[in-house]
Parts: structure tokens; C-alpha cells; sequence
């Protein structure tokens, strides 16, 4: 027995160790910032950010991709993959849309690398000035997101429709299957600042059947934020580009009976 206080202070020690290269690796790319702000002016449409960075490693490092958690925001990276050598700089830009926008928010940019995952955010704020027309309620000035959940909630399929479409109609031509579900379906359930009535597939406590995922997708769900995304009801998608989530979803989520079972899964 007096043998197990030694072990659990290696198995401590390890653990705290495994943790401390776990961030080591992930800071080898110093970026001069991992957040930026901008207060545009009356009349901005867009709205360019620069991040540059540093391989600090003795090794090269490989950003294998970038995801932004709106369509409306682009990363601009000189390729993909991209190869930073040791000691070796960059830098790429970051670009926002404002049209139809107000308000103040916060768009965010994960940095896949050979050496963890990087998350870089850029916070906007839009003054009234410039606003083509403000939406008000409750004795203020509506963001535009509470505007757009408000617009989902009497009408599903309204995110498909005007300024919305170009963020969850536009990207999901010519995709399919995980090109498709990031597109379109991870901008919403995978972003860390989704809204609380977006589901959050990962902690589903059951995990659906292809039928049931297929069901959702083409139908969508009554008073819910979920649209029915088949073309046939007013959505962007085929039957063909349907069911290439539904493959997609069923091999990502394998089946489990409750929480603590398997874990989503990515073979990229």
C-alpha cells in the first residue's frame, strides 16, 4: 500500500508533463496577436484583419486548414497546406462582410496545424451610423443577430433566404459530404458561440439513426431554429447532397447508448 502514493505522484507527473508539450507544441507558431478589434465607420462593407506569425520550433510546422465560424468571414492563407519552416514568419488576412450586419460581434478562425489547433478571434463593432435602417425592440437597437434568430423562429427557412443565404445556402454548392457539413451544418452546431437553441451534436445523449439524420436534414424541425434543408421544401440541397451528410454523420457519430460511449471521429 505504501507503494501507491509513489505511483499516483508518476502518474501526476505524467500527466502534467503530457499536458505541458501538448502546449508547447501548439505555441511553436506565435502569431503577433490571437484576437483583434475593429470599430468600422459609416458606409464599411468590409472589414480586412492581417495576423502574422512565428515558427519559434526547431521544426517545420504544417497548417493543414482553416475554418471561420461564418460564411461571411474568409481567411485568406497563401495555400493549403502551408509549411512554415523554423524560424520562419508569415502572414495571412482575415476578411469580414459587414452588409447586413450591426451591432457588436465576435467571428472566430481555427487553425488546424501539425502541432494542435490554434483559435484566433476578431470583434467588430458597428456603430448606429452605420446602419441602412435599424431594427428596434425593447427600447434598443436589435443586434442582428437576435434580429436573424427572431426572423428563424417565424420562419425556418429564412436562413436561406436574402443576406442569410450567403452563408448557409451559397456554400453548399457543388459540396458534398464532410466539405458540405462544415459548409453549411458546422457553422452552426460546432461554433463555440452557437446559440443556445442550436444543438450541440456532440452531446447528443443518443446518438440518431441514418434514418432519423436523414429525416432532419430534408425536413428540418417544427419550432425549432432547424430549417428543412431539401430542395424540394425550399432548402439548398439534392437528395444526393442529402444523403452524403447522412454518410457522413453516421460514420462520424458512430452509435452509442448513452454518454460516455464513442466519441465523434474525423479520418482527415
Amino acid at each position: 500500500m505504501r507503494c501507491l502514493p509513489f505511483f499516483l505522484g508518476l502518474v501526476v507527473v505524467w500527466c502534467v508533463a503530457t499536458s505541458n508539450h501538448a502546449d508547447a507544441a501548439v505555441e511553436s507558431l506565435v502569431f503577433d496577436s490571437i484576437s483583434k478589434e475593429h470599430v468600422a465607420k459609416s458606409g464599411d462593407e468590409l472589414v480586412h484583419f492581417s495576423f502574422s506569425l512565428t515558427n519559434v520550433s526547431s521544426t517545420p510546422v504544417t497548417i493543414n486548414w482553416v475554418r471561420t465560424s461564418c460564411g461571411c468571414t474568409v481567411a485568406q492563407l497563401p495555400s493549403t497546406p502551408w509549411t512554415i519552416p523554423p524560424g520562419g514568419h508569415g502572414a495571412f488576412g482575415v476578411d469580414v462582410d459587414l452588409r447586413g450586419k450591426f451591432g457588436v460581434f465576435t467571428k472566430l478562425v481555427t487553425l488546424d496545424t501539425s502541432q494542435g489547433q490554434k483559435l484566433l478571434s476578431v470583434k467588430l463593432t458597428l456603430p448606429a451610423a452605420t446602419l441602412g435602417s435599424r431594427t428596434v425592440g425593447g427600447g434598443g437597437v436589435v443586434d442582428s443577430r437576435t434580429r436573424n434568430m427572431q426572423l428563424a423562429l417565424a420562419d425556418r427557412q429564412t436562413v436561406f433566404k436574402n443576406d442569410c443565404a450567403r452563408c448557409h445556402a451559397a456554400p453548399a454548392v457543388g459540396r458534398t459530404g464532410q466539405p458540405l457539413y462544415e459548409a453549411v451544418c458546422g457553422i452552426c452546431h460546432d461554433s463555440p458561440h452557437r446559440a443556445s437553441m442550436v444543438t450541440d451534436l456532440t452531446a447528443l445523449p443518443v446518438t440518431p439513426t441514418s434514418e432519423v439524420w436523414r429525416a432532419m436534414i430534408t425536413h428540418g424541425k417544427v419550432n425549432t431554429l432547424m430549417p428543412a434543408f431539401s430542395d424540394k421544401l425550399g432548402g439548398p440541397l439534392s437528395d444526393a447532397q442529402i444523403e452524403s451528410l447522412v454518410q457522413y454523420l453516421t460514420h462520424y457519430y458512430p452509435p452509442r447508448a448513452s454518454f460516455g460511449g464513442p466519441t465523434p471521429r474525423h479520418d482527415d
